[in-house]
């Protein structure tokens, strides 16, 4: 058998170790979500994180994906030219503040091709004196925003208005985490249903991957990575606030 020999001492991540789904229907430009688990590879905390994706070695783009301590999904991962999903392949590359790689995968394949989701389903509904409500009664008890149907263009300024955006959309984000994690009791690594397994990759996309276990093995550290969602999530729409739109509830 034919061993072959790593000279660099470059560690390789295992494939199984790596996660990567394309998003983005076929009249659009389409993007990928990416985990990894790289935590069995005793790499240096520092070392930056990339991956690469790239059409038969001719075209490429390089996406940031944070250090090892701390891994960051970047907003965008739009493939741009790139989208041809059956022919691309990705790499992925831990490396020294200089540029040595540490680590690395070659050659991914897609995982799977997910059609845009709609993570939360927006209905109006007299609230009596309530603004809006977050209802966990959609497809297999998923969300549902309710918005007060008694307010004149409620839809509109739940779309536009940068007060109830940056107000109002990081409660319904914490409230809807906080469900899952503490009425459902979910595992955070191995949900029951598409509409959980959606909140956590849009979680995983915006900030990081949960800690192992369930809410009631690990309790302050399911609550300070869900603080770190609702931050991400806050400090993005921010940025987003003159371009804000219900449908940015999409995966």
């Amino acid at each position: 058998m034919l061993r072959r020999l790593n000279y660099t001492n470059r560690k390789r991540i295992q494939k199984n170790n790596i996660k990567i789904s394309i998003i983005g229907d076929e009249d659009e430009e389409k993007s990928f979500i990416a985990t990894l688990d790289l935590t069995k590879l005793n790499l240096p905390g520092y070392a930056r994180i990339y991956i690469e994706v790239y059409h038969r070695m001719m075209q490429s783009q390089r996406y940031v994906f944070g250090t090892v301590n701390k891994t960051s999904h970047p907003e965008d991962t739009s493939l741009g030219s790139l989208g041809f999903t059956s022919n691309i392949k990705f790499r992925v590359i831990v490396t020294e503040e200089n540029g040595k790689i540490l680590a690395s995968a070659e050659r991914i394949g897609i995982e799977r091709e997910l059609k845009k989701t709609s993570l939360l389903p927006v209905e109006t509904t007299d609230l009596g004196d309530l603004v809006w409500n977050v209802k966990m009664e959609g497809e297999d008890g998923g969300p549902i925003l309710e918005l007060n149907e008694r307010i004149p263009a409620i839809k509109t300024i739940a779309a536009n208005d940068p007060r109830f955006i940056h107000s109002v959309y990081p409660a319904v984000v914490r409230e809807i985490l906080m469900h899952m994690v503490e009425y459902a009791n979910i595992d955070l690594h191995s949900p029951d249903t598409d509409w959980q397994s959606n909140w956590l990759l849009f979680s995983k996309r915006i900030f990081t991957a949960p800690p192992e276990g369930r809410y009631m093995e690990a309790r302050d550290d399911v609550r300070e990575w869900i603080d770190g969602v609702v931050q991400a999530f806050s400090s993005s729409r921010k940025k987003d606030w003159n371009d804000s739109r219900l449908n940015r509830w999409e995966l």
